[in-house]
Protein backbone atom coordinates (compact mmCIF):
# COMPACT_ATOMS: atom_id res chain seq x y z
CA UNK A 1 0.00 0.00 0.00
CA UNK A 2 0.85 3.36 -1.36
CA UNK A 3 0.49 5.53 2.19
CA UNK A 4 1.26 8.81 0.02
CA UNK A 5 -1.16 8.00 -2.23
CA UNK A 6 -4.49 10.13 -2.28
CA UNK A 7 -8.26 9.00 -2.44
CA UNK A 8 -8.19 10.31 -5.72
CA UNK A 9 -5.64 8.70 -6.78
CA UNK A 10 -6.61 5.57 -5.46
CA UNK A 11 -9.96 5.56 -6.84
CA UNK A 12 -7.85 4.49 -10.46
CA UNK A 13 -7.82 1.10 -9.34
CA UNK A 14 -10.66 0.74 -7.16
CA UNK A 15 -9.97 -3.16 -6.76
CA UNK A 16 -6.67 -2.01 -4.65
CA UNK A 17 -8.24 0.46 -2.90
CA UNK A 18 -11.07 -1.90 -1.27
CA UNK A 19 -8.81 -5.07 -0.70
CA UNK A 20 -7.08 -1.89 1.81
CA UNK A 21 -7.97 -2.79 5.50
CA UNK A 22 -10.89 -1.29 6.88
CA UNK A 23 -8.30 0.97 9.06
CA UNK A 24 -6.63 2.00 6.14
CA UNK A 25 -9.86 2.94 3.98
CA UNK A 26 -10.99 4.99 6.88
CA UNK A 27 -7.88 6.71 7.19
CA UNK A 28 -7.53 7.80 3.62
CA UNK A 29 -11.23 8.97 3.13
CA UNK A 30 -10.67 10.99 5.88
CA UNK A 31 -7.11 12.28 4.98
CA UNK A 32 -9.19 13.58 1.98
CA UNK A 33 -12.19 15.02 3.66
CA UNK A 34 -10.73 15.89 6.99
CA UNK A 35 -13.30 19.31 7.63
CA UNK A 36 -16.27 17.58 6.30
CA UNK A 37 -16.57 14.53 8.18
CA UNK A 38 -15.17 16.53 11.50
CA UNK A 39 -18.21 18.91 10.86
CA UNK A 40 -20.35 15.37 11.39
CA UNK A 41 -18.87 15.04 14.76
CA UNK A 42 -21.62 17.79 16.12
CA UNK A 43 -24.37 16.45 13.99
CA UNK A 44 -27.79 15.44 15.63
CA UNK A 45 -29.14 11.69 14.84
CA UNK A 46 -31.60 9.56 15.80
CA UNK A 47 -31.32 5.93 17.63
CA UNK A 48 -33.04 3.08 17.84
CA UNK A 49 -33.43 2.45 21.62
CA UNK A 50 -31.13 0.63 24.08
CA UNK A 51 -28.28 -1.20 21.79
CA UNK A 52 -25.23 -3.27 22.72
CA UNK A 53 -22.14 -2.00 20.43
CA UNK A 54 -19.66 -4.29 18.86
CA UNK A 55 -16.78 -5.22 20.44
CA UNK A 56 -14.54 -3.95 16.98
CA UNK A 57 -14.03 -0.25 17.60
CA UNK A 58 -16.00 1.75 15.24
CA UNK A 59 -15.01 4.12 12.38
CA UNK A 60 -15.33 7.41 14.42
CA UNK A 61 -13.13 5.57 16.90
CA UNK A 62 -10.22 4.73 14.65
CA UNK A 63 -10.22 8.44 13.60
CA UNK A 64 -11.10 9.87 17.19
CA UNK A 65 -11.08 7.45 19.88
CA UNK A 66 -14.15 8.37 20.44
CA UNK A 67 -17.97 7.42 19.25
CA UNK A 68 -19.68 10.27 16.88
CA UNK A 69 -23.09 8.80 15.79
CA UNK A 70 -23.18 10.76 12.06
CA UNK A 71 -19.96 10.03 11.27
CA UNK A 72 -19.74 6.50 12.19
CA UNK A 73 -23.13 6.45 10.01
CA UNK A 74 -21.48 7.81 7.08
CA UNK A 75 -18.09 5.88 7.38
CA UNK A 76 -20.14 2.77 7.33
CA UNK A 77 -22.00 4.18 4.26
CA UNK A 78 -18.73 3.99 2.90
CA UNK A 79 -17.64 0.61 4.09
CA UNK A 80 -21.40 -0.24 2.70
CA UNK A 81 -19.95 0.33 -1.17
CA UNK A 82 -16.42 -1.88 -0.16
CA UNK A 83 -18.69 -4.57 0.57
CA UNK A 84 -20.52 -4.43 -2.97
CA UNK A 85 -17.32 -3.91 -4.53
CA UNK A 86 -15.64 -6.73 -3.30
CA UNK A 87 -18.97 -9.01 -3.02
CA UNK A 88 -19.09 -9.45 0.85
CA UNK A 89 -23.08 -10.54 0.94
CA UNK A 90 -23.03 -12.33 4.13
CA UNK A 91 -20.38 -9.42 5.48
CA UNK A 92 -22.98 -6.65 4.18
CA UNK A 93 -26.28 -8.43 5.63
CA UNK A 94 -24.52 -9.09 9.01
CA UNK A 95 -26.66 -9.02 12.22
CA UNK A 96 -29.67 -8.12 9.97
CA UNK A 97 -32.69 -10.46 11.09
CA UNK A 98 -33.25 -13.61 9.37
CA UNK A 99 -36.81 -12.69 7.97
CA UNK A 100 -36.24 -9.22 6.29
CA UNK A 101 -33.00 -9.94 5.65
CA UNK A 102 -31.98 -8.06 2.08
CA UNK A 103 -31.97 -11.28 -0.22
CA UNK A 104 -28.83 -12.08 -2.45
CA UNK A 105 -31.17 -11.23 -5.77
CA UNK A 106 -31.42 -7.79 -4.56
CA UNK A 107 -27.72 -7.25 -3.16
CA UNK A 108 -26.77 -8.37 -6.59
CA UNK A 109 -28.84 -6.03 -8.22
CA UNK A 110 -27.20 -3.58 -6.33
CA UNK A 111 -23.99 -4.70 -7.55
CA UNK A 112 -25.32 -4.50 -10.98
CA UNK A 113 -26.36 -1.08 -11.04
CA UNK A 114 -23.20 0.02 -9.19
CA UNK A 115 -21.00 -1.19 -11.80
CA UNK A 116 -23.42 0.20 -14.54
CA UNK A 117 -22.87 3.27 -13.26
CA UNK A 118 -19.34 3.55 -11.03
CA UNK A 119 -17.80 3.12 -14.53
CA UNK A 120 -14.53 5.27 -13.72
CA UNK A 121 -12.18 7.03 -11.03
CA UNK A 122 -13.82 9.87 -11.64
CA UNK A 123 -17.39 8.86 -11.03
CA UNK A 124 -16.39 6.78 -8.10
CA UNK A 125 -14.43 9.85 -6.67
CA UNK A 126 -17.87 11.94 -7.06
CA UNK A 127 -19.81 9.15 -5.26
CA UNK A 128 -17.40 8.45 -2.20
CA UNK A 129 -17.42 12.25 -1.94
CA UNK A 130 -21.36 12.20 -2.16
CA UNK A 131 -21.54 9.83 0.46
CA UNK A 132 -19.23 12.38 3.10
CA UNK A 133 -21.42 15.39 2.32
CA UNK A 134 -24.80 13.81 2.62
CA UNK A 135 -25.81 14.74 6.11
CA UNK A 136 -23.44 17.66 6.55
CA UNK A 137 -26.72 19.75 7.16
CA UNK A 138 -27.18 18.45 10.07
CA UNK A 139 -24.04 20.06 11.85
CA UNK A 140 -25.87 22.69 13.65
CA UNK A 141 -22.56 25.01 12.86
CA UNK A 142 -23.62 24.77 9.33
CA UNK A 143 -26.62 27.18 9.92
CA UNK A 144 -24.60 29.02 11.57
CA UNK A 145 -21.67 29.65 9.58
CA UNK A 146 -24.44 30.75 6.38
CA UNK A 147 -25.87 33.10 9.14
CA UNK A 148 -22.61 34.64 9.83
CA UNK A 149 -22.04 34.84 6.03
CA UNK A 150 -25.28 36.11 5.34
CA UNK A 151 -27.20 37.96 7.78
CA UNK A 152 -30.00 34.86 6.94
CA UNK A 153 -31.27 32.29 9.62
CA UNK A 154 -31.85 29.05 8.08
CA UNK A 155 -31.71 26.92 11.11
CA UNK A 156 -35.55 25.94 10.67
CA UNK A 157 -34.82 24.09 7.13
CA UNK A 158 -34.45 20.31 6.62
CA UNK A 159 -30.91 19.49 6.75
CA UNK A 160 -30.91 18.96 2.83
CA UNK A 161 -32.18 22.29 2.16
CA UNK A 162 -29.42 23.85 4.62
CA UNK A 163 -26.74 22.23 2.62
CA UNK A 164 -27.68 23.54 -0.59
CA UNK A 165 -27.97 26.95 0.79
CA UNK A 166 -24.44 26.60 2.11
CA UNK A 167 -22.89 25.08 -0.89
CA UNK A 168 -24.46 27.87 -3.10
CA UNK A 169 -22.66 30.49 -0.51
CA UNK A 170 -19.27 28.58 -0.71
CA UNK A 171 -19.32 27.30 2.70
CA UNK A 172 -18.50 23.58 1.61
CA UNK A 173 -14.72 23.95 0.38
CA UNK A 174 -14.25 20.92 -0.88
CA UNK A 175 -16.91 21.35 -3.09
CA UNK A 176 -15.00 23.59 -5.14
CA UNK A 177 -12.01 20.75 -5.56
CA UNK A 178 -14.20 18.80 -8.30
CA UNK A 179 -13.90 19.06 -12.03
CA UNK A 180 -16.59 20.98 -13.49
CA UNK A 181 -18.87 18.14 -14.55
CA UNK A 182 -18.64 16.38 -11.24
CA UNK A 183 -18.98 19.48 -9.46
CA UNK A 184 -22.32 20.18 -11.42
CA UNK A 185 -23.88 16.39 -10.83
CA UNK A 186 -23.01 16.64 -7.54
CA UNK A 187 -24.88 19.95 -7.01
CA UNK A 188 -27.34 19.02 -9.18
CA UNK A 189 -28.03 16.19 -6.73
CA UNK A 190 -27.84 18.20 -3.94
CA UNK A 191 -30.65 20.34 -5.59
CA UNK A 192 -32.95 17.49 -6.03
CA UNK A 193 -32.74 16.54 -2.39
CA UNK A 194 -33.36 19.95 -1.20
CA UNK A 195 -37.42 19.24 -2.03
CA UNK A 196 -37.28 15.64 -2.84
CA UNK A 197 -36.49 12.98 -0.35
CA UNK A 198 -35.67 9.19 -1.81
CA UNK A 199 -36.53 7.93 1.48
CA UNK A 200 -39.58 10.21 2.38
CA UNK A 201 -41.06 8.94 -1.04
CA UNK A 202 -40.15 5.89 -0.38
CA UNK A 203 -41.86 5.73 3.29
CA UNK A 204 -45.01 7.99 1.84
CA UNK A 205 -43.70 11.21 3.84
CA UNK A 206 -43.73 13.75 1.12
CA UNK A 207 -46.47 14.94 -1.20
CA UNK A 208 -47.30 13.46 -4.84
CA UNK A 209 -46.22 17.35 -5.53
CA UNK A 210 -42.54 16.97 -4.42
CA UNK A 211 -42.17 14.98 -7.89
CA UNK A 212 -41.90 17.90 -9.65
CA UNK A 213 -38.12 17.54 -8.96
CA UNK A 214 -38.13 14.37 -10.93
CA UNK A 215 -38.56 16.27 -14.46
CA UNK A 216 -36.06 18.65 -13.24
CA UNK A 217 -33.50 15.51 -13.19
CA UNK A 218 -34.48 14.72 -17.16
CA UNK A 219 -31.64 14.92 -18.91
CA UNK A 220 -29.26 14.45 -16.00
CA UNK A 221 -29.25 10.60 -15.59
CA UNK A 222 -25.60 10.49 -14.46
CA UNK A 223 -26.51 13.10 -11.56
CA UNK A 224 -29.47 11.23 -10.48
CA UNK A 225 -27.55 8.02 -10.63
CA UNK A 226 -25.07 8.60 -8.82
CA UNK A 227 -27.72 10.60 -6.36
CA UNK A 228 -29.43 7.05 -6.37
CA UNK A 229 -26.41 4.86 -5.55
CA UNK A 230 -25.32 7.64 -2.45
CA UNK A 231 -28.92 7.34 -1.33
CA UNK A 232 -28.82 3.12 -0.89
CA UNK A 233 -25.23 3.81 0.73
CA UNK A 234 -26.52 6.11 3.29
CA UNK A 235 -29.38 3.75 4.44
CA UNK A 236 -27.02 1.01 4.31
CA UNK A 237 -25.25 2.87 6.93
CA UNK A 238 -28.35 4.68 8.53
CA UNK A 239 -27.67 2.25 11.82
CA UNK A 240 -23.76 2.77 12.13
CA UNK A 241 -24.12 4.19 14.82
CA UNK A 242 -25.19 1.06 16.74
CA UNK A 243 -23.76 -1.46 14.65
CA UNK A 244 -21.11 -0.47 12.63
CA UNK A 245 -20.09 -4.19 10.84
CA UNK A 246 -22.67 -4.22 8.69
CA UNK A 247 -25.49 -2.78 6.50
CA UNK A 248 -28.27 -3.36 9.37
CA UNK A 249 -30.80 -1.00 7.84
CA UNK A 250 -30.82 -2.25 4.35
CA UNK A 251 -33.22 -5.02 4.57
CA UNK A 252 -35.40 -5.94 1.80
CA UNK A 253 -38.49 -4.29 2.06
CA UNK A 254 -36.42 -0.94 2.58
CA UNK A 255 -34.66 -1.76 -0.33
CA UNK A 256 -37.50 -2.37 -2.45
CA UNK A 257 -39.26 0.73 -1.00
CA UNK A 258 -35.45 2.33 -2.84
CA UNK A 259 -36.55 0.03 -6.02
CA UNK A 260 -39.47 1.56 -6.26
CA UNK A 261 -38.40 5.01 -6.67
CA UNK A 262 -36.29 4.59 -9.30
CA UNK A 263 -38.69 2.85 -10.85
CA UNK A 264 -40.60 6.10 -10.41
CA UNK A 265 -38.40 8.21 -11.42
CA UNK A 266 -37.64 6.23 -14.47
CA UNK A 267 -41.61 6.48 -15.14
CA UNK A 268 -41.73 10.35 -14.14
CA UNK A 269 -39.22 11.37 -17.00
CA UNK A 270 -39.86 9.68 -19.77
CA UNK A 271 -44.13 10.44 -19.31
CA UNK A 272 -45.11 7.09 -18.77
CA UNK A 273 -46.40 8.10 -15.04
CA UNK A 274 -47.51 11.72 -13.49
CA UNK A 275 -47.02 12.91 -10.49
CA UNK A 276 -50.01 11.12 -8.72
CA UNK A 277 -49.59 7.81 -10.55
CA UNK A 278 -45.78 8.18 -9.59
CA UNK A 279 -46.73 8.41 -5.95
CA UNK A 280 -49.45 6.04 -6.16
CA UNK A 281 -47.07 3.63 -7.21
CA UNK A 282 -45.30 3.33 -4.61
CA UNK A 283 -48.33 2.74 -2.37
CA UNK A 284 -49.22 -0.22 -5.04
CA UNK A 285 -46.57 -1.90 -4.98
CA UNK A 286 -46.23 -1.93 -0.97
CA UNK A 287 -50.34 -2.89 -0.69
CA UNK A 288 -48.91 -5.99 -3.55
CA UNK A 289 -46.20 -6.68 -0.92
CA UNK A 290 -48.79 -7.04 1.95
CA UNK A 291 -50.94 -9.19 -0.05
CA UNK A 292 -48.58 -11.93 -0.01
CA UNK A 293 -49.09 -12.42 3.96
CA UNK A 294 -51.85 -14.65 4.77
CA UNK A 295 -55.12 -12.65 6.33
CA UNK A 296 -54.26 -9.30 4.86
CA UNK A 297 -57.47 -8.40 2.68
CA UNK A 298 -56.72 -6.60 -0.83
CA UNK A 299 -56.27 -2.60 -0.78
CA UNK A 300 -57.44 -0.33 -3.79
CA UNK A 301 -54.99 2.83 -3.61
CA UNK A 302 -56.45 4.44 -6.89
CA UNK A 303 -59.94 3.97 -6.57
CA UNK A 304 -61.14 4.26 -2.36
CA UNK A 305 -59.56 7.62 -0.89
CA UNK A 306 -59.81 5.61 2.77
CA UNK A 307 -57.56 2.53 0.88
CA UNK A 308 -55.25 4.72 -0.29
CA UNK A 309 -54.67 6.76 3.01
CA UNK A 310 -54.30 4.00 4.88
CA UNK A 311 -51.13 2.60 2.55
CA UNK A 312 -49.86 5.88 3.07
CA UNK A 313 -49.79 4.99 7.04
CA UNK A 314 -48.23 1.50 5.96
CA UNK A 315 -45.80 3.27 4.40
CA UNK A 316 -44.55 5.71 7.21
CA UNK A 317 -44.55 3.16 9.56
CA UNK A 318 -42.50 0.77 7.54
CA UNK A 319 -45.43 -1.72 7.73
CA UNK A 320 -44.49 -5.13 6.22
CA UNK A 321 -46.27 -7.89 7.79
CA UNK A 322 -50.13 -9.12 8.51
CA UNK A 323 -49.94 -8.06 12.43
CA UNK A 324 -48.93 -4.85 12.00
CA UNK A 325 -51.27 -4.05 9.01
CA UNK A 326 -54.15 -5.23 11.34
CA UNK A 327 -53.01 -3.57 14.23
CA UNK A 328 -52.74 0.01 11.88
CA UNK A 329 -55.85 -0.66 10.17
CA UNK A 330 -57.63 -1.61 14.12
CA UNK A 331 -56.01 1.93 15.44
CA UNK A 332 -57.81 3.95 12.35
CA UNK A 333 -60.75 1.98 12.74
CA UNK A 334 -60.56 3.61 16.91
CA UNK A 335 -60.57 7.24 15.17
CA UNK A 336 -63.35 8.90 15.94
CA UNK A 337 -65.41 9.65 12.69
CA UNK A 338 -64.37 13.99 12.52
CA UNK A 339 -60.55 12.91 13.25
CA UNK A 340 -60.50 9.60 10.57
CA UNK A 341 -61.69 12.03 7.87
CA UNK A 342 -60.14 14.74 8.40
CA UNK A 343 -57.20 12.31 8.49
CA UNK A 344 -57.97 10.90 5.30
CA UNK A 345 -58.50 14.19 3.43
CA UNK A 346 -55.28 15.19 4.53
CA UNK A 347 -53.55 11.97 3.21
CA UNK A 348 -54.82 12.36 -0.14
CA UNK A 349 -53.72 16.11 -0.61
CA UNK A 350 -51.15 16.00 -3.75
CA UNK A 351 -49.95 19.49 -2.90
CA UNK A 352 -51.57 22.83 -5.35
CA UNK A 353 -51.13 26.01 -4.83
CA UNK A 354 -54.43 27.17 -2.64
CA UNK A 355 -54.59 23.81 -1.17
CA UNK A 356 -50.97 22.88 0.18
CA UNK A 357 -50.05 19.44 1.57
CA UNK A 358 -47.96 19.22 4.60
CA UNK A 359 -44.97 17.12 5.02
CA UNK A 360 -44.42 15.25 8.42
CA UNK A 361 -41.41 14.69 8.26
CA UNK A 362 -39.76 12.67 11.08
CA UNK A 363 -42.72 11.21 11.36
CA UNK A 364 -42.13 7.49 10.30
CA UNK A 365 -38.66 7.60 12.89
CA UNK A 366 -41.84 9.04 15.46
CA UNK A 367 -44.32 6.06 14.89
CA UNK A 368 -41.24 3.58 15.10
CA UNK A 369 -41.32 4.45 18.78
CA UNK A 370 -44.51 3.76 19.30
CA UNK A 371 -45.90 0.50 20.46
CA UNK A 372 -49.82 -1.13 20.64
CA UNK A 373 -53.48 0.41 19.47
CA UNK A 374 -53.82 3.06 22.27
CA UNK A 375 -50.36 5.16 21.44
CA UNK A 376 -50.94 4.58 18.09
CA UNK A 377 -54.53 6.48 18.10
CA UNK A 378 -52.89 8.91 19.59
CA UNK A 379 -50.35 9.24 17.01
CA UNK A 380 -52.86 8.92 14.51
CA UNK A 381 -54.55 11.82 16.09
CA UNK A 382 -51.51 13.73 16.69
CA UNK A 383 -50.72 13.31 13.11
CA UNK A 384 -53.71 14.88 11.98
CA UNK A 385 -53.52 17.90 13.51
CA UNK A 386 -50.00 17.89 11.71
CA UNK A 387 -51.32 17.36 8.03
CA UNK A 388 -54.66 19.53 8.67
CA UNK A 389 -52.60 22.53 9.18
CA UNK A 390 -51.83 24.15 6.01
CA UNK A 391 -52.89 27.89 6.88
CA UNK A 392 -49.66 29.24 6.16
CA UNK A 393 -50.98 32.93 5.09
CA UNK A 394 -49.00 32.44 1.47
CA UNK A 395 -51.90 31.26 -1.54
CA UNK A 396 -48.56 30.37 -3.84
CA UNK A 397 -47.53 27.54 -0.98
CA UNK A 398 -47.89 23.77 -2.84
CA UNK A 399 -46.25 21.94 0.26
CA UNK A 400 -45.57 22.47 4.09
CA UNK A 401 -42.70 20.79 6.07
CA UNK A 402 -43.77 20.41 10.01
CA UNK A 403 -40.74 18.35 11.23
CA UNK A 404 -41.97 15.97 14.11
CA UNK A 405 -38.27 15.27 15.14
CA UNK A 406 -38.71 17.39 18.71
CA UNK A 407 -41.76 15.84 19.97
CA UNK A 408 -40.32 12.42 19.21
CA UNK A 409 -37.22 13.75 20.97
CA UNK A 410 -38.88 15.20 23.91
CA UNK A 411 -42.29 13.34 24.14
CA UNK A 412 -42.20 10.04 22.26
CA UNK A 413 -38.89 8.86 23.88
CA UNK A 414 -39.80 9.89 27.44
CA UNK A 415 -41.04 7.88 30.11
CA UNK A 416 -44.08 9.53 30.16
CA UNK A 417 -45.51 8.65 26.95
CA UNK A 418 -45.15 5.20 27.54
CA UNK A 419 -46.84 5.36 30.65
CA UNK A 420 -49.72 7.82 28.89
CA UNK A 421 -49.53 8.43 25.33
CA UNK A 422 -52.58 10.80 25.75
CA UNK A 423 -50.08 13.55 26.64
CA UNK A 424 -49.02 13.94 22.42
CA UNK A 425 -52.76 15.78 22.57
CA UNK A 426 -51.58 19.04 24.71
CA UNK A 427 -48.27 18.90 22.09
CA UNK A 428 -48.22 22.19 19.69
CA UNK A 429 -48.43 21.70 16.13
CA UNK A 430 -44.41 21.99 15.08
CA UNK A 431 -43.66 25.06 13.18
CA UNK A 432 -44.23 24.90 9.32
CA UNK A 433 -41.45 25.95 6.71
CA UNK A 434 -42.39 26.04 3.30
CA UNK A 435 -40.65 23.44 1.14
CA UNK A 436 -42.42 24.57 -2.36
Amino acid sequence: MDVSQSLKEACARPDSLFARSEEDLINLVYKEFPQDIDRLKRAYSIRDGPWTPPSTPSPSYILYKENYDEVNRTLVGFLALRWIHTDQYETFIGTQSPAPQLTRESFDWIRQFYAQVITDANTLYTLIYSIIINDLGKDPQLAIDYHTHTGEDISALNHDAILLQACKHGLIHSLDTLPAQDRDDVFKAIQLGATFNFGQLAQAENAPACLIALLEMKGSKRSFQIRFMEQILDIAGAAGNMDWTCAKKLIQPIFEGYRHVYEVYEGVTTGTLTLRSGYNWILIRRAVLLCLEDGVREFDVEGDPRDRALMRLFCLGNVTTRDKALLYEAAWDALDEGTRGRLERALNVDGVKGEPAVQPTYMPALLGRVYGRDALVCAFRFLCRVMSATDIGDPEVVVIERSVYKVLKEVVESEEFQNDPTILEGVDVPEGVVVL
